[in-house]
């Protein structure tokens, strides 16, 4: 192994970790008089994980965990698994809606109604997407990838849906993603639907190529 002259300390890239002025940190006892070798290499690697992610930050940890038992007592969460917990936190990151979803929980407006010809051939492509395209479009109209809990139902504000004006086939849809607000031309067909092949943002317009 050649000689990379490291020794068993570690030096943090941030003030977070609390090391002192001098920036170095051992990791084990008199660290910067052993060598990492070939022999002890999985050792250190050992010992500076454990510092980066549990001793080096638990003094964060200690006040998030103080912080989130003021909001929510830390106790209760024995009441959840840890799938619920991870939903809760982060949201359905496999998102599924059905075309009653769609329709009951969005906001079809300005040139759409539920009965529009436009606005039903975008629910029958939406729902056809696949799980992947489904957290394209999601990232496309409201910045995230994942939904909350239950799903379309408790998205806020919610997905609206209006009429892009002196906009037709050729056109592509547009958003103003912090509202959720897609802009969607009146499109003739659901021949567009196969013909999705990415979703790509700029600033607030995003663009989605059919």
């Amino acid at each position: 192994m050649e000689d990379l002259s490291l020794t068993f300390q570690y030096m943090p890239s941030s003030r977070v970790f609390g090391v002192g002025d001098h920036g170095v940190v051992d990791l084990m006892p008199n660290g910067g008089d052993e060598l990492v070798t070939i022999h002890n290499v999985e050792e250190y690697v050992e010992r500076t994980l454990e510092f980066v992610v549990v001793k080096g930050i638990r003094k964060q940890i200690k006040a998030f965990r103080n912080g989130f038992n003021q909001v929510f007592p830390i106790d209760k969460l024995g009441s959840f698994s840890p799938n619920e917990v991870k939903t809760m936190l982060c949201g359905d990151q496999c998102p599924v809606f059905t075309k009653e979803d769609i329709i009951r929980f969005t906001e079809p407006k300005l040139g759409y109604s539920r009965e529009s010809p436009a606005f039903l051939k975008f629910v029958n492509v939406l729902v056809n997407f696949t799980a992947s395209e489904r957290k394209a479009f999601l990232q496309f109209t409201t910045g995230c990838s994942s939904l909350p809990p239950d799903s379309l139902a408790n998205l806020f504000p919610r997905l609206t849906i209006v009429r892009k004006i002196d906009a037709g086939d050729g056109s592509y849809p547009s958003v103003n993603t912090c509202v959720h607000y897609l802009k969607l031309p009146d499109y003739l067909s659901e021949d567009f639907k196969n013909q999705v092949t990415h979703l790509k943002r700029s600033n607030l317009q995003c663009q989605l190529r059919i």
